[in-house]
């Protein structure tokens, strides 16, 4: 797949600004169908499948070009596959990406041109309340995964409007492409009597997201979850089911704006690991109920991570 090139971003230098003597380090923290990164400042360029919930957790409020658009606030939400250039040096701030998978994702195809939108503050407190504490290492684990959840689920669920139910051939789409992101198109497709065509046009316009964009989303995903774990690159590509390293790392500059090496093995990165769920038993947990359960040979990527770092890999029914 070619992807567009990330103008303005460097793979090789760090995008975010590096801390203040005693000032809290950059921050990551993997929520299962979301990813928080706070850091303390930001300039880069990029594309990527999620929804974005930008927040100021300093006084200035956080500039974005979109689409040649200037956008301003202490709160942005983006919308999936929009280029933006993130103007943040010296502001503290935290990212939240929404994967395809989370619950308020569609809705945020309803934000307006030009795929940021700014919001009041005053409508946001608890999801600045949470994102500071985050920033400042006073909130992780668990207790942000639920606080960071909540807040952004009575946000969004107040400002963006409900999409349609996504249709079941869809949701069965997304659990193939899951249970193996390489999938061929056509034997997805048949599985479902649909033509491959037909399977690809009702994908996008259900999730809004192009099919294998959404393959790409799994395994960049599946990368991320590797971070801290001290496997070298190449291993991480393997194990996320890229095909090589150089294509990983070309996606995840797109997606994140500096290469690879920035996140796994930058020494000013803290990696929040602390009570981390199971990631396959995480994934199946929240499959629909009415999808058959994976494939005793399923290649889902989390079945590869388990073998990865020493796991025995083996198929898990979801209920």
């Amino acid at each position: 797949m070619d992807l567009p090139d990330a103008q303005d971003t460097a793979g090789s230098r760090p995008v975010w600004t590096p801390p203040a003597e005693g000032a809290p380090r950059a921050r990551v923290r993997l929520l299962g169908d979301a990813i928080a990164f706070a850091c303390p400042g930001m300039q880069n360029t990029t594309v990527r499948h999620s929804a974005t919930v930008l927040c100021a957790t300093g006084e200035q409020p956080l500039r974005v070009v979109c689409d040649g658009q200037v956008v301003q606030g202490q709160v942005l939400l983006i919308r999936p596959m929009a280029r933006k250039t993130i103007h943040a040096v010296g502001q503290p701030l935290v990212l939240i990406d929404l994967e395809p998978t989370h619950p308020q994702y569609r809705r945020f195809h309803a934000v307006s041109a030009p795929g940021a939108q700014a919001l009041d503050a005053s409508n946001c407190a608890a999801l600045l309340g949470m994102a500071q504490a985050f920033g400042a290492g006073q909130l992780g684990g668990r207790d942000l995964d639920a606080s960071a959840r909540h807040a952004i689920d009575s946000l969004v669920s107040r400002l963006l409007p409900a999409p349609a139910p996504l249709d079941a051939r869809v949701r069965r789409l997304m659990s193939l492409l899951d249970e193996d992101p390489s999938a061929e198109l056509d034997q997805m497709a048949r599985q479902l009597d649909l033509s491959p065509h037909h399977a690809s046009r009702l994908f996008g316009q259900g999730l809004g997201l192009p099919l294998r964009r959404y393959a790409l989303s799994v395994k960049i995903r599946a990368a991320a979850s590797f971070m801290g774990s001290g496997l070298a690159l190449t291993a991480v590509a393997q194990a996320a089911g890229f095909v090589d390293s150089a294509h990983f790392s070309k996606v995840w500059v797109q997606c994140y704006g500096a290469s690879p090496s920035h996140f796994f093995h930058a020494g000013d990165l803290h990696i929040d690991a602390a009570d981390q769920p199971d990631w396959l038993l995480w994934y199946l947990a929240r499959r629909d109920r009415d999808l058959p359960p994976p494939r005793s040979d399923a290649q889902t990527p989390w079945v590869h991570r388990r073998s990865a770092q020493g796991g025995r890999p083996r198929a898990h029914r979801s209920g």
